[in-house]
Order: C-alpha cells, then structure tokens, then sequence
C-alpha cells in the first residue's frame, strides 16, 4: 500500500473511532476539547486511545481500530 493511501485511511479509522467515543458519551464534536487521539498497540491489538472533555466529564475510551468495538470507557468528573 503506497504510504499516502496508508495515511489517509489511518485518519479515516481515527475519525471513526472519534466519532464512535463521541455518539457513546452524548457529545457533539462542537461541545468536545482537549481532544486527544492515539494508536496503541495492547496485547498484539491495535487499539485507539481517544481522551475528550466536554462541560465538566472528563471521557476515557480504547477502540478496536479493526473492529470500532469500544473494549473500554471511563468518564468523570473533571477536577
């Protein structure tokens, strides 16, 4: 695969699995910040590791970038 069209669907998945965190938790992109989006590697599976606040919560999600599965959540307040 020629690394640009690599690239380009790396960012399509990431935008999914944003968009996935975001519709789980309620949040409108518009009411998103501090938005942090990373690949990782648990276990032999890739997974994103997508971090959001919005008003006071705080969100925590790890995504199967193959599947869009959510493996995990958390949110809380935010201090």
């Amino acid at each position: 695969l020629h690394p640009r069209v690599r690239r380009q669907r790396q960012m399509c998945i990431r935008d999914r699995a944003k968009s996935i965190a975001l519709n789980h938790a309620g949040v409108s992109e518009n009411e998103a910040y501090d938005m942090d989006i990373e690949l990782d590697n648990e276990d032999g599976i890739l997974v994103y590791e997508v971090e959001f606040k919005s008003g006071n919560m705080e969100y925590d999600y790890e995504i199967n970038a193959a599947t869009g599965a959510i493996l995990k959540y958390e949110s809380e307040l935010d201090d």
